[in-house]
């Protein structure tokens, strides 16, 4: 799954206190990719993960996966997933 975001930037009078100006990243046109796991858009773009059958994982959520037990619902999880893919 890929995304693009809304390059808009909000004007000045817009940003009050609940959202931080630094928060605002603009992504110049550019296309991101969405973990096929957590659904967030890491912050490195492609550089931030792996690609499984096309399916993209971000760097935290293969972090999750490398250090996980076999036996914990989050290995499961990971497992479920790339058969889906694979399979």
């Amino acid at each position: 799954m890929i995304k693009t975001i809304n390059t808009q930037l909000p004007s000045p009078t817009e940003i009050d206190g609940k959202i931080n100006a630094q928060e605002i990243v603009l992504n110049e046109g550019k296309v991101l990719p969405v973990c096929y796991r957590c659904a967030q858009v890491p912050k490195n773009g492609l550089y931030d993960g792996f690609r499984v059958e096309g399916m993209f994982f971000c760097s935290d959520c293969q972090h999750e996966l490398f250090t996980a037990e076999q036996d914990s619902p989050e290995y499961q999880e990971f497992l479920c997933l790339v058969k889906g893919l694979l399979f």
